[in-house]
């Protein structure tokens, strides 16, 4: 069972928070919620987290009201009525590219072959976006592949590098260090600032992987 409260974190930030367990299904209802706040023209953002929804007013005087209405759309909240964005992401698994495969493959028992047969297997769905500009956290990772972070870290973790680390797996937008295992590289850019949406993905979107020869 769920607690939700909703509270003004400043002049023109709400937030609604969920306490207790987040199941799928709870899941699911805060991004419906987040879609359809955003229908309603009156947020100029609406970040979903783990546990909670932060809305940014466009006009702050209607903070009160929406601290009510707030409440309410979310017990009204169907998690069926949100229809999430699907990505495809083409992605070059191995070798030159993911320089830890043939380690997650000693760790988990599995054959390369397998390890990426498994990964590219789920459609991932993106919990929430933090670390770097684009950076989401996709949930739904194979049992088989969840791994420890590393031991050590990489100073250096190239651009558009896909990697897995305990329940998630994640596309790096941009160079930075990194702890996780990384297993492969894709192409598509994920975080553009110079347009109108800078994060190719957000909460609640479908990624699916889709093995591609080397070139």
């Amino acid at each position: 069972m769920t607690c939700v409260q909703c509270y003004q974190l400043s002049e023109q930030a709400l937030v609604l928070s969920i306490d207790g367990l987040i199941t799928q299904e709870v899941r699911q209802k805060i991004f419906a919620l987040a879609q359809t706040a955003y229908n309603t023209n009156d947020f100029f953002d609406i970040v979903p987290a783990n546990s909670s929804i932060t809305f940014y007013l466009n006009d702050f005087t209607r903070a009160d009201y929406w601290l009510e209405q707030l409440i309410t759309l979310w017990e009204k909240s169907e998690p069926e009525v949100f229809t999430p964005k699907t990505h495809l992401i083409d992605t070059f698994y191995g070798g030159e590219y993911g320089p830890d495969l043939n380690e997650v493959s000693e760790l988990t028992g599995l054959s390369q072959k397998q390890a990426i047969e498994l990964h590219a297997s789920v459609d991932y769905q993106v919990g929430f976006l933090g670390f770097l500009p684009g950076f989401g956290y996709l949930e739904s990772l194979p049992e088989q592949l969840k791994l420890p972070r590393k031991s050590t870290p990489r100073a250096h973790v190239p651009a558009l590098s896909v990697a897995i680390a305990e329940s998630l797996t994640a596309i790096y937008p941009s160079s930075s260090p990194g702890g996780w295992h990384l297993i492969g590289r894709c192409e598509q850019p994920l975080f553009n600032p110079h347009t109108d949406s800078p994060s190719l993905l957000a909460p609640g979107d479908v990624v699916r992987f889709i093995p591609k020869e080397h070139r």
